[in-house]
């Protein structure tokens, strides 16, 4: 014969109803405890989500911190950014005060060189008119090469930004994996309670003893249920029993009821035929 199976009731029978409610009111303090880190984490998960967007150009501002907002590394990865953006800027800047970036400046220079000190042979020699105008340009990529040169600090410091900046943000990616493995524990931990408080509470209405707080619904149901993502039973249960769905659907505008249309009655014909072969027998 198989052993009976134990009961889900079996540490709490023989225990009186002050002290269940006292399990129960623990379990929801925990529950509470829980569900208010976990609603932290997932904050603190969207603020890394955007910075590490906001760094790679996918986003163009920012994330929006609080005043109490106290994580160095995400204040770090902002301020490296917007440096970097700066110095891009600049760069941009001068290029375009210069037209001709530095290595177009140099390799024409070069083949300028060539030209003017290559010994070439009878009747290969240029014009009088085609020297002057390179010497005339040599001397103008020379002095732009002696801005870009003068400028290079803007270059340097832009590459050493850029460096600082990726591992930053290699950082911020980092401590974002350990956020969502926070938050999956978080979520065990908190699907553990309810279903704890969810024992203690059933057993407490056999008993004909109704709790004195009901057990809160998951803190981002709503938001998950309107942004077309799944629920489960028992949350929808929870939010069903304390009003959730109903305080956060929108209100539909109440339009003009639509007439019923009568269906109109079958009518039966019935079909006129000849007179049969027997009938004309008889007459």
């Amino acid at each position: 014969m198989s052993s009976p199976k134990p009961s889900l009731f079996a540490d709490l029978v023989g225990l009186n109803d002050e002290a269940v409610e006292s399990m129960y009111e623990g379990v929801l303090g925990d529950l509470s405890t829980v569900d208010a880190e976990l609603v932290e984490l997932h904050l603190n998960k969207k603020i890394h989500s955007e910075t590490i967007k906001f760094a790679v150009n996918k986003q163009d501002t920012p994330p929006t911190l609080g005043a109490d907002y106290d994580n160095d590394l995400i204040y770090l990865a902002v301020q490296q950014k917007q440096q970097f953006d700066e110095l891009i800027k600049a760069r941009d800047a001068l290029v375009e005060r210069l037209v001709v970036p530095p290595h177009r400046v140099s390799k024409t220079m070069h083949e300028f060189h060539n030209k003017l000190t290559a010994d070439t042979g009878v009747g290969e020699s240029p014009t009088l008119a085609s020297e002057i105008e390179m010497f005339s340009r040599f001397f103008e990529l020379q002095a732009m090469l002696r801005t870009y040169h003068e400028n290079e600090t803007v270059q340097s410091e832009l590459r050493k930004t850029r460096l600082d900046l990726l591992e930053t943000i290699k950082s911020v990616n980092k401590n974002d994996r350990k956020i969502i493995q926070r938050i999956n524990q978080n979520r065990e931990r908190s699907k553990n309670l309810r279903n704890e408080a969810g024992r203690l509470r059933t057993y407490m209405k056999s008993n004909k003893k109704t709790p004195q707080r009901p057990m809160p619904p998951k803190p981002d149901v709503g938001e998950r249920l309107f942004s077309g993502e799944a629920i489960t039973m028992e949350e929808l249960a929870s939010m069903l029993e304390h009003g959730g769905l109903i305080d956060e659907m929108p209100e539909s505008p109440a339009g003009p009821s639509k007439k019923r249309k009568k269906r109109k009655s079958i009518r039966r014909s019935v079909p006129i035929r000849g007179e049969t072969k027997q009938q004309k027998k008889r007459e």
